[in-house]
């Protein structure tokens, strides 16, 4: 027998044992159903307390600093007056824990502290608990400002700033408990005009 019609003869036997293999394994196999992919739900964001800061405090936050370092324009944004709709972008928010400076205004002052920035709530809210539980009132003294005091590209023009102060705590202890409250820019400001008071964006 000549090598050639060996290796058709070995060829032959294998793929046949082959065939009868997979025969054998697929009459003795427990039929299962096909495991379908699971469909992923969609992530949910994690729903953070208000009660709890969302980073740690920096170590210290003395006076003409802010944090992050940079001008408030890289960490907040600037403001777009053409895309700006107060009807659509702000909230009101009221909370008789805290003390808001238009309430005790003049009649002839316009202003409204309690209205700010959709982008503005939660960070304040969580800011409202966190000096609470610090055994502090929160003094808002500035929030939305369409017009007036604040130069041109201030975000007061659009809800998205305000303006605070803390007897309890003192200025430097209400920076730092502003910027684990989840504000994008906290600036430990001194001016003469408006005097010392955390501005938060």
């Amino acid at each position: 027998m000549n090598t050639t019609v060996r290796l058709r003869i070995i060829l032959f036997c294998g793929i046949s044992s082959a065939f009868a293999l997979f025969f054998l394994s697929s009459l003795f196999r427990c039929d299962e159903p096909p495991q379908q992919p699971s469909a992923a739900a969609p992530r949910q964001p994690r729903a953070r307390s208000l009660k709890l800061p969302v980073r740690p405090e920096p170590e210290d936050f003395p006076p003409d600093t802010n944090w992050p370092r940079g001008r408030e324009i890289y960490a907040s944004g600037a403001i777009n007056r053409a895309t700006f709709d107060p009807e659509r972008d702000l909230v009101r928010i009221e909370d008789a824990r805290v003390w808001w400076e238009s309430d005790h205004d003049d009649p002839g002052d316009v202003e409204d502290d309690h209205l700010v920035h959709r982008a503005v709530e939660r960070p304040l809210r969580r800011l409202i608990e966190l000096v609470c539980s610090l055994g502090g009132r929160l003094k808002v003294h500035d929030a939305y400002r369409p017009t007036g005091k604040h130069v041109r590209g201030s975000l007061h023009k659009e809800g998205r700033a305000v303006d605070l102060t803390c007897d309890e705590l003192g200025l430097e202890k209400l920076a730092k408990v502003c910027w684990a409250a989840g504000f994008d820019w906290v600036l430990h400001e001194r001016t003469a005009r408006q005097g010392a008071h955390v501005h938060c964006s």
